[in-house]
């Protein structure tokens, strides 16, 4: 009986220390993502079943997000190494044995599912970074030097992502170190120098590092009337859409781009064109505003933990979050290259869903278990 009165008093407890605001936009995003997506695909009979999956996937990630948010997340820091294997091992693979889509391996088929392992690995970054500087830098992050040996951790799995080739998500990981790092303290002189460095290989990078389809992405970002039959079609389309919503929409499942299918990936890359065409200005700035308000509340808490393995977990979910936003977003606008970056639980994708559901778990398990 004693047990009893403990473990129902520990679950009142871990529900009260729950940021219900958190679940509160999770959830309205997902709504607005299941809409839009039932909008992108419901006059094409070839995508019709999309919604059904979307629903298991949404279902899916939820359960991912309970188990992970009751989960202790300090237990997490002594298992950096295991999920850094895991993360290798998943990505090798995909590397010898996935699956191939438009030249990238990214992929590993399960039946009639197919997951994308780098999609988690970001979660696994997360954790990997926070366990090693929090151990091997608690005097801080306070030369070059330093900055380069906080990067050895998630550096092959880097390469590995890269080499599928998936550059988008490789940008990604660095963004989160990146963020981390900074956000952490790291020193600027170092942080700024580089940057310097970085801008210096950008041309050398591009010239010799690039696949040919990356460049014609570069290419297409920056004259996308060259390609109005090819490549080009996805920016000018999605261009097209945002502008015919004007400031309320035309209505919800009364765009032309997605119901005729002008909008190739409607419901996966290109879901905020969707978005803005039906809803118009008004309802495009709700949702963005709804992501920084996501963003705030998971960056709130950092005020007063004191753990740094905490604070740096928050750091890293803010940082995907925000990368995803303003990648996807300048995209559907013409102002990035088109990098398949969704736009976390609004874009169609089980392996994103699942991801982006981890990573509210987290967020929750730290709220849960913080002293």
């Amino acid at each position: 009986m004693f047990n009893n009165k403990q473990l129902s008093r520990r679950l009142q407890t871990s529900f009260y220390r729950i940021d219900k605001l958190i679940l509160l936009i999770v959830y309205t995003l997902v709504i607005i993502g299941t809409i839009f997506i039932y909008s992108a695909t419901k006059d094409n009979p070839a995508t019709r079943s999309i919604i059904i999956k979307h629903v298991f996937w949404v279902i899916l990630g939820t359960i991912i997000m309970i188990i992970i948010m009751f989960y202790d997340y300090r237990k997490l820091k002594s298992k950096a190494l295991l999920f850094n294997l895991i993360s290798i091992g998943l990505l090798l693979i995909v590397r010898f044995a996935g699956k191939t889509t438009l030249g990238a391996q990214r992929w590993i088929k399960l039946g009639p599912f197919t997951i994308q392992p780098s999609e988690f690995v970001k979660v696994a970054v997360i954790i990997i970074l926070a366990s090693f500087i929090t151990k091997k830098f608690k005097d801080g992050i306070n030369s070059i030097g330093d900055i380069i040996t906080v990067f050895i951790p998630v550096s092959i799995i880097s390469v590995l992502i890269l080499i599928q080739p998936d550059l988008g998500t490789t940008l990604a990981i660095v963004f989160i170190f990146l963020t981390m790092i900074f956000l952490y303290g790291a020193n600027m002189k170092s942080l700024i120098f580089l940057g310097l460095i970085a801008l210096v290989l950008a041309l050398p990078v591009y010239m010799f590092g690039f696949k040919d389809y990356q460049k014609k992405r570069v290419t297409t970002f920056l004259h996308p009337e060259q390609d109005t039959k090819g490549d080009g079609w996805h920016i000018i389309q999605s261009k097209i859409s945002i502008g015919a919503g004007g400031l309320t929409g035309t209505g919800i499942f009364k765009g032309s781009q997605s119901r005729l299918s002008f909008l190739p990936e409607a419901q996966t890359d290109f879901i905020f064109s969707i978005i803005s065409e039906e809803l118009g200005f008004v309802g495009s700035a709700g949702v963005i505003i709804l992501y920084f308000l996501l963003i705030f509340f998971i960056l709130r808490p950092c005020k007063f933990i004191e753990d740094d393995f905490g604070k740096l977990i928050l750091y890293g979910v803010a940082s995907v979050f925000f990368f995803h936003l303003i990648v996807n977003v300048g995209m559907t606008m013409g102002m990035m290259p088109v990098t398949g970056k969704p736009l976390l639980f609004l874009s169609y994708g089980g392996s994103s869903y699942m991801s982006a559901f981890a990573l509210i778990g987290l967020v929750q398990s730290i709220k849960i278990h913080i002293d």
